[in-house]
């Protein structure tokens, strides 16, 4: 049976219940009379009781018709209701991470033109060069200054292992330019590495800052590398040449200790120079426990000549230590005619005595005329050279 029609056959007229709410009404409900009130134990009327029995028998029946009939009715109100139904495809199985790319290993820089070697002919590639990297396992003794040069096992020395190569079957007249302070200015020496052709010699000061940064760009770009370290002026203390400045008053314990702080500052260097210390050079007391130094460690010396009577080249050859003499400090006079005119002078001592050496510093000036005087020095017959390379070979 549908749902509609039961609950038609339960309606009921309501008119005729009310003659007993009229008289509920008079009894109970006129003004000034009291409210109606069920008297004890009087029984409802029949009519009412009828009512009730008929409610509670049509509740009845329309709670069971539900109970066997709820599913019907569910399964036809949801007919009536519009409904759409979609496909979804499952989604794919997630993909496993994929590894991270392996880093690969830096590649060598390429080899850098040697600018010693003979002009290549017409149409061929130049000579290339590259420097070794340092530190070489064997050339490094552990203290607590750094890591201290030291002549390996097998009878290597660093100031071999770190030269810039040069080509021995060059025997054209060798001319060494020794860029000297580097590192006292970021400016300048950045401005020197970028401009200055490789083969150019670079001494840096021990107490640089970020000098092992700069030593180790300086020979990545195939600069020959030296340490430039402070010894007694002639007018000390007036002239500070530095910390940790090698001194005539000091035992040589106590400067052979200093010594190793600036040699324990950077690794890849071949020797020292000094060009501050044009007291201390000129004291053979002084300066012998030093030559004997570098010579147990493998390592050459440049003198700087900054006083004439200098005695450190001598010591040097005597000792047995690879050395070499500067020629001209080409910048005293820092016009351009005056650089010019150096760079010449050592043109000339080079054809005499097979080689020669000039010191400079990184101005602007000096950098230009150097770069100006390299575009014709290989037809002019002679070879820009590293300092290891003309060791030795000074008359």
């Amino acid at each position: 049976m549908k749902a509609p029609a039961l609950l038609g056959r339960l309606r009921f007229d309501i008119r005729s219940l009310r003659p007993s709410l009229s008289r509920l009404r008079r009894k109970g409900g006129g003004a000034g009379r009291e409210p109606y009130r069920r008297q004890p134990g009087k029984p409802l009327s029949k009519a009412l009781l009828g009512t009730v029995a008929a409610l509670a028998v049509a509740g009845g029946a329309l709670a069971g018709w539900l109970a066997l009939n709820a599913e019907e009715t569910t399964r036809a109100w949801q007919a009536a209701i519009p409904a759409a139904t979609v496909a979804v495809a499952p989604l794919p199985p997630a993909e496993p991470p994929k590894p991270p790319p392996e880093a690969k290993a830096p590649s060598a820089p390429a080899p850098l033109a040697t600018d010693g070697a003979p002009l290549p002919l017409p149409g061929q590639p130049a000579a290339a060069v590259s420097l070794t990297p340092a530190p070489v396992q064997g050339l490094v003794e552990d203290s607590r200054n750094g890591p201290l040069p030291r002549i390996a096992q097998d009878g290597r020395k660093p100031w071999q292992v770190y030269a810039r190569p040069f080509p021995a079957a060059d025997k054209r007249p060798r001319i060494a330019i020794v860029m000297t302070d580097l590192g006292l200015s970021g400016v300048t020496t950045g401005n020197a590495l970028a401009k200055l052709p490789a083969g150019v010699t670079f001494a840096f000061v021990p107490y640089a800052e970020r000098l092992d940064d700069w030593v180790e760009r300086a020979r990545g770009a195939g600069h020959e590398v030296m340490l430039s370290v402070p010894m007694e002026p002639q007018n000390y203390p007036r002239d500070d040449p530095g910390p940790n400045a090698l001194l005539t008053m000091l035992g040589p314990d106590r400067n052979v200790e200093r010594l190793e702080w600036s040699l324990g500052k950077a690794v890849g260097y071949v020797g020292i120079t000094s060009t501050t210390g044009s007291k201390f050079t000129a004291n053979p007391g002084a300066m012998q426990p030093v030559i004997d130094a570098l010579k147990a460690r493998g390592l050459l010396f440049v003198d700087a000549r900054a006083n004439p009577r200098s005695v450190a080249g001598p010591l040097a050859n005597l000792a047995g230590v690879p050395r070499a003499l500067a020629d001209r400090t080409i910048d005293r006079d820092l016009s351009r005619g005056a650089i010019d005119d150096q760079l010449r002078e050592l043109e000339e001592l080079a054809k005499t005595n097979g080689a020669a050496v000039g010191f400079a510093s990184p101005y602007p000036t000096t950098i230009e005329r150097i770069n100006l005087w390299m575009t014709a020095l290989g037809d002019r017959g002679i070879a820009l050279a590293p300092v290891s390379a003309v060791v030795n070979i000074q008359k």
